[in-house]
Parts: C-alpha cells; structure tokens; sequence
C-alpha cells in the first residue's frame, strides 16, 4: 500500500520530541512519544510488517538503521542511521532531522531567528549589528557573563541585547564536568567512554585533541545553546576562515550582506559574487532544507553569481556529498549551484573572465 511521506515525517517527528522530552523526565512517558509510537505500528501494518508493540521493543527498534525498519524513508531520513544510539540517546541525524524541521526557513534555533527577523524589520536595517553579532556568536562559543553583558552594552540596543542573552545558557555549576574544545571552544561532554563536542562530535573527527583543558575562572560562564551551536557558530567557523583567506587573495569581501542575504559577498570589477554556505551532516538533509522551501524562498537563488558552498571537511566524512545534495533536489530546487569550498577561486576565476 502507497505511504504518504508526510505521515512518515510526522511519525518520526512525534517519535524524536517524545524521546526528547522523556529523556528530561522518566517518571512519566509523553503523549508526543505514544502517538509517534502509533502511528509507528499504523505505518507498519500497512506494510505488513512486525510491530513494536510495547516500550522495550520500541527502543530496540529504533536502534536499527532506518533502511531496516520496514517504512518508506528515504528521501525523508538517512537510511543508515538509527533514531537512538545505546548510552548516547538520540542519534546525531535525529537532533538535526528535528532541527531541520523545527525551523526550516533557516535550520537555525529560533533565537537566531528572531534576532535576523529583529534586524531585518528595522528602519533602515541593521546590518552593521547584525554583522556584530553574528561575528561575536561565532568566536564566543562560551564566554562570561561580564563579558557577554559588556558585549551587550556595546550594542546599544536593549531588544537585541536581550536576544543575544538567549543565545546562551549558564554552565558555572557544570564545569568540572565539560572541557573547552581545542578546535571549536564550545564544551566537550565525556559520554560513551570518550570526550564529545555536541552529538556529532565533528571537531573530533577533524583533529586529533591532545590535552583537553578546562576553565580557569572564578567567573559565571555562559555557552551558546546547542542550536546555535550547531547550526550558526559551526558553518560560521567556515564562514569566518572564507572570508580571510579571500581577503589575503587580494578579494573584497562582506560578511553576511543585507542582513544575511546572503553569508558572503565578493566584489569583483563589475559584478558581486555571493555565496552561502551550509553545514549538514548528510547530504539528503540538506537537499530536504532547500525542497522544503516554497519557490519564492528559492528565488534568491536564481540570480546569477550565487553559489551554496560545501565545507571542505563534509566532502571527506562523506565521499560525493555535493553531488548527493544535487541528485536529490526536488524540481523547484535544481537551479541552485552547489560547489566546495576548495571550488570558490576556481568560480571566482571565471567570474572574473566573463566579467
């Protein structure tokens, strides 16, 4: 029998936020959780296949890979991933599957949006702050309070100053129990007999750690809630390293111009080159974050000289990512250009020649 997709997505949305929320609060299951458990066995059924009927096998079921589970998810969710992790929890394609669809204007927490909403809707815009922000989100991944209120000051603007504020979370009473990361600066948390940076420890399997160290302060310490994290100071990390070494190329280039229109903007002699770049551990979540958009989101897409750009370091976790991101782009999607970051001179070079 034919499965709607949406119903799959639902059921794994309703599955996820109730194994989110139970994970706070094991005395009582959540409703989100029994009815994505429901709607598990209604999907399954109709596919004539064994059912999960009580809690324990739901969890062991959920532990396979989703290619094993007997529903129709690709093009939905990685077919080789599981929604829980033994003594981890939820899978790293689980918290990005949710975030993805929590917010899929930008695949951002909404803090982060409703600080780009607050700069975009003010007369004239606040490009320049936002710039600010922004800048200090990516290089701030903990940071005191003192400093945190000190930077908001700066601003000169109490709304955006209270948005930032929420950007963050106080870590003080956790401290003997995290590590400052040597790549990134956010905390590593010691879950499953290893020291991990977020729940896809991604700076782990970029660079070797060393001797991790901790925080040498009397201070309140405060550290970007995971969203943020995750979805703006990571591919900011990229974002920042772009623009510098552009600029030592000899190139003018703009952060986030037109309050995040785009991430970057290049000046060449008679045109600009943009260029936005996107962090998504698989390839199908990103091409999902674009198909998910309606056709007038994508528009800005469709102007020349705009390119979404690949980090480096996703190409070598996983072989062809660009190319799998293209294959899977919904029709009202297969405009967008997508290229690597090790592209970006090679595009700028024959911008330049067209010229």
């Amino acid at each position: 029998m034919q499965i709607d997709k949406n119903d799959v997505r639902d059921c794994l949305l309703n599955l996820i936020g109730g194994l989110e929320q139970w994970g706070e609060d094991f005395s009582e299951l959540p409703t989100l959780l029994r009815k994505g458990h429901m709607q598990l066995v209604r999907l399954l059924m109709l596919q004539g296949k064994n059912v999960p009927i009580d809690l324990p096998s739901l969890i062991q079921f959920l532990q396979k890979p989703a290619a094993e589970w007997g529903i129709p998810v690709d093009d939905i969710f990685p077919l080789e991933a599981p929604l829980l992790i033994p003594y981890l929890g939820l899978s790293p394609a689980a918290r990005e599957f949710i975030f993805l669809y929590d917010s899929p204007e930008e695949a951002q927490a909404q803090e982060m949006l409703e600080i780009l909403h607050y700069c975009r809707g003010t007369v004239p815009m606040l490009e320049e702050k936002y710039r600010k922000v922004r800048e200090f989100i990516i290089t701030n991944p903990v940071v005191s309070a003192y400093r945190l209120m000190e930077f908001g000051l700066e601003l000169q603007d109490t709304e955006l100053m209270k948005r930032l504020s929420r950007c963050y979370e106080d870590i003080t009473d956790d401290l003997d129990r995290s590590r400052c990361c040597p790549r990134c600066g956010w905390t590593l948390e010691y879950r499953n007999d290893h020291w991990q940076c977020g729940t896809e420890d991604l700076c782990g399997k970029l660079e070797s750690r060393g001797e991790l160290k901790r925080w040498e302060t009397t201070q309140p310490l405060q550290r970007l809630r995971y969203g943020i994290y995750r979805y703006t100071m990571l591919p900011g990390l990229a974002e920042l390293a772009a623009k510098d070494w552009l600029a030592k190329e000899g190139y003018k280039v703009t952060l986030f111009p037109q309050v995040d229109r785009f991430d970057l903007e290049i000046q060449l002699d008679s045109h600009s080159v943009y260029l936005d770049m996107k962090d998504f551990k698989h390839p199908l979540h990103l091409a999902n974050f674009f198909n998910k958009m309606p056709p007038h989101q994508l528009e800005k897409y469709r102007e020349p000289h705009v390119y979404i750009v690949i980090p480096q370091y996703r190409n070598k976790l996983y072989p062809g990512y660009a190319r799998l991101v293209t294959q899977a782009l919904a029709s009202h999607a297969s405009h967008l250009q997508v290229i690597y970051e090790k592209d970006i001179l090679r595009v700028l070079e024959r911008e330049a020649m067209n010229e």
